[in-house]
């Protein structure tokens, strides 16, 4: 009788922390979703166009913002500029867009960047460490103030980098979130540890019938 206590209360425990491992998982890959995601904000280049999208962040974060737009043939030789206003519920500046990067027979990216005095400190306004994401649920909103007529008209998307992606740490205070870009074999390995649970609960069960039996 005293074998079988002692095995009761394993299983118990065994269960209790595979549960709670559970949780943590589900909570970590649902955390882990909302920090990598890109959230793109539809947008035609025409001057008084705007976009706004509710963001989500655990920590307060900088900008990281980036125009798409499909290539044509009577695109200059030189980028075309763009200037948008970028507001959040902390900040709001000027942003206009850099060089493109990528291939020219894919989309074109072109990342935002701020528009100051000019300054060394400037460049980092709204896209540097700085909190013009807040912690929690919050909104960005996008305006495009002026277009060069190459770019009069056509319809583009503004994206919002996550903090985190799966090759690196965009930001080092998400590094407790990084483990779970790999949900997947970790929820195999608690499938399999559950189901070695099962069997031994099921054992345990059968082996006090017989007992009570005799």
């Amino acid at each position: 009788m005293k074998g079988e206590t002692v095995a009761r209360i394993t299983l118990w425990v065994l269960w209790s922390l595979w549960g709670l491992a559970c949780l943590v998982l589900l909570l970590g890959a649902v955390a882990n979703h909302l920090a990598s995601r890109t959230q793109t904000l539809p947008l035609r280049l025409q001057p008084g166009a705007s976009a706004q999208v509710t963001v989500y962040r655990f920590i307060d974060d900088r900008l990281r913002l980036r125009l798409r737009y499909l290539p044509e043939a009577a695109d200059p030789a030189l980028d075309p500029t763009v200037r948008f206003s970028v507001e959040t519920p902390t900040q709001q500046a000027q942003f206009r867009i850099s060089v493109r990067a990528g291939p020219p027979t894919t989309d074109v990216v072109r990342r935002l960047e701020t528009i100051a005095g000019g300054g060394l400190f400037d460049a980092y306004f709204g896209y540097g460490r700085g909190d013009a994401l807040p912690r929690g649920r919050s909104w960005l909103r996008v305006t495009v103030l002026d277009v060069e007529p190459a770019l009069a008209g056509r319809a583009a998307s503004v994206e919002l980098l996550p903090p985190m992606d799966v090759l690196k740490l965009t930001d080092l205070d998400y590094v407790w979130l990084w483990p779970f870009f790999f949900w997947q074999p970790l929820a195999l390995g608690l499938l399999i540890v559950g189901a070695g649970l099962a069997i031994a609960s099921i054992a345990l069960r059968r082996w006090r019938r017989r007992v009570s039996a005799r």
